[in-house]
């Protein structure tokens, strides 16, 4: 029985209209050439003879074929023609920047107290050291963002872990509050370039249905930074000698060792995209509803190979520090991002970061004035063991964010009159696990704030920690779908405002618990969550309407 690539080279259609297929690519006569990956998708219920063989990822044998874009062309330096090994090893190297940042950040959580006792500081001032770290992390995006536009996410990113080691190596030999505090602030600015370029390198090297996996491991890599930091830092903090100069100087090592992976395993993945006219795209689908027919009579229930050649970059482009673009403006770079945030999908993302973040870090930077004192009596290390919860709610998050959120996407292309999914749609992913981030709040306000067994806090950690992977990671995705020409301008846009949203919960964490207590802190934070997932029910029902200005022109299609 033939398999599908040799029955498609065979369409004798496209041979007329002017086209050649090779092995599932698409020669466009006036524009780019471009491949097209091919899917099959099964036909509405009822329909008699509805294959029920899986074929390529995951997607059903069925009438129709669904192109999936951004589609690879045939030039061998286009980064979705990268090996599968390569394209995983540049999001866990570029993702591992941001675990970094945060474990180096949120490490010194746990030793408030020895930096109160060490350098004659209240607590408030010696929380400013992990304050102001998280708001310089927001405005450094300005910068780190248009320096990848005018010379390349890789020059970018390296440039950032080589200024953030050097930073590393400050805090661990500061000698006073002053130069810490200023050590601290440039760990944060130099920490930024990860949070918006890895999800425009996501979109770069990755096919629409395999994106949402994707940005759950990066969005699981920022939080867990969050996560691990602490809890090594309580193990240094009450073992080391050093205490937490131990950890800053562990935390430069690992800073080296990315480094290193960044250099031999992070290829420039900026690439200019041929795209083909409507009227090009609008043939192409419909040539392929009608030819399909033909393919399924004969198809092979084997799943097909993927529709185009892998192609891995010469270890010389590997290498070439920097991708100089002569065209692009730093100073237009650094004003784009602004202009996006008149956009409610913008403006909704960085709501719902910015909240679904500040349960979880409101949590660490009390975690040792609640634990260390009566009714816990914890030392450093066990107040680091609290992350374990938050550690689980991550993995789940990533799960049910990523792979979870793939295979919603997948049923509901399958479904899809247009063989796509639109946008909107991937907001449809919030609803398996909406729920758990926003209950991890009343269950840590009442725990917290009746003084109730650790475990309830540990499991309320958790399943705040959980919607701080689980809400940004589908939120992002969303957006990235949504503005995909803009992807990188809407990242920083995000980035930039909602580290300022969280940080003006931080700053104010401290006092506003003891002021406050508990209660009333976390049913506060239940309530904004609970508000933001509501937000993207209009966000839903606009997005169907195809007329509305402020969609119009700016739709992705998977």
């Amino acid at each position: 029985m033939r398999g599908v690539e040799e029955l498609a080279s065979e369409n004798k259609d496209e041979t007329r209209s002017g086209r050649r297929n090779l092995g599932g690519k698409q020669h466009f006569r006036g524009g780019g050439e471009r491949s097209v990956d091919l899917a099959l998708r099964p036909p509405r219920r009822g329909t008699p003879g509805s294959p029920q063989s899986q074929l390529a990822h995951g997607v059903s044998c069925s009438s129709w074929l669904v192109p999936r874009v951004r589609i690879p062309t045939d030039d061998p330096g286009d980064p979705l023609r990268w090996p599968s090994w390569l394209k995983l090893s540049v999001i866990l190297s570029t993702s591992l920047v941001n675990f970094v940042s945060n474990m180096g950040g949120a490490g010194l959580s746990v030793a408030v107290p020895v930096l109160m006792q060490q350098l004659q500081r209240s607590q408030a001032e010696v929380t400013q050291l992990l304050t102001l770290n998280f708001l310089f992390l927001g405005i450094g995006n300005i910068f780190w963002v248009p320096l990848a536009v005018k010379f390349g996410k890789r020059a970018s990113i390296i440039s950032s872990m080589l200024l953030q080691a050097g930073a590393l190596v400050w805090c661990a030999v500061a000698t006073g509050y002053d130069s810490l505090l200023g050590a601290r602030c440039v760990l944060g600015f130099a920490a930024a370039a990860g949070e918006s370029i890895v999800p425009e390198i996501v979109a770069d090297i990755f096919f629409v249905h395999e994106r949402a996996t994707m940005m759950a491991i990066y969005v699981v890599l920022i939080s867990g930074g969050s996560a691990v930091g602490p809890l090594i830092g309580g193990f240094m903090v009450e073992y080391a000698s050093g205490t937490w100069r131990s950890y800053m100087w562990l935390c430069f090592a690992l800073a080296s060792f990315n480094i290193v992976l960044l250099v031999f395993l992070f290829p420039e993945s900026t690439f200019k995209r041929p795209e083909p006219s409507q009227a090009q795209e609008l043939q192409l689908v419909a040539e392929h509803k009608e030819t399909t027919s033909s393919f399924i009579e004969n198809a092979s229930a084997a799943a097909p190979e993927d529709s185009y050649t892998t192609n891995t970059p010469p270890f010389k482009g590997v290498l070439r520090p920097f991708h100089y673009n002569k065209d692009a403006s730093f100073f237009k770079a650094v004003i784009s991002p602004l202009k996006l945030l008149v956009h409610p999908s913008v403006c909704w993302g960085i709501f719902t970061y910015g909240i679904s973040l500040s349960p979880q870090i409101i949590m660490i930077f009390n975690f040792s004035a609640l634990l260390e004192a009566s009714p816990y009596f914890f030392c450093s290390e066990y107040v680091g063991l609290m992350e374990i919860g938050a550690i689980v709610g991550f993995l789940l998050a990533c799960y049910g964010g990523g792979y979870l959120s793939d295979i919603v996407n997948r049923m509901i292309a399958q479904r899809s009159s247009s063989s796509s999914i639109r946008p909107e749609q991937r907001l449809i992913s919030l609803i398996p696990g909406m729920a758990i981030g926003p209950a991890g709040c009343i269950l840590l306000a009442f725990a917290c704030g009746h003084k109730l067994h650790w475990a309830a806090i540990a499991v309320g950690f958790g399943m705040v920690s959980f919607g701080t992977v689980y809400t940004p990671n589908i939120a992002l995705t969303y957006i990235v779908h949504l503005h995909q020409q803009d992807a990188a301008n809407c990242l920083v846009s995000i980035s930039l405002v909602k580290n300022l949203v969280a940080f003006t919960f931080l700053y104010v964490a401290v006092d506003w618990v003891e002021r406050e207590g508990y209660v009333q802190v976390f049913m506060i934070m239940f309530m904004l969550n609970v508000l933001a997932l509501l937000c993207a029910v209009p966000l839903y029902f606009l997005g169907r309407r195809k007329d509305l200005n402020v969609y119009n022109g700016m739709e992705g299609r998977a």
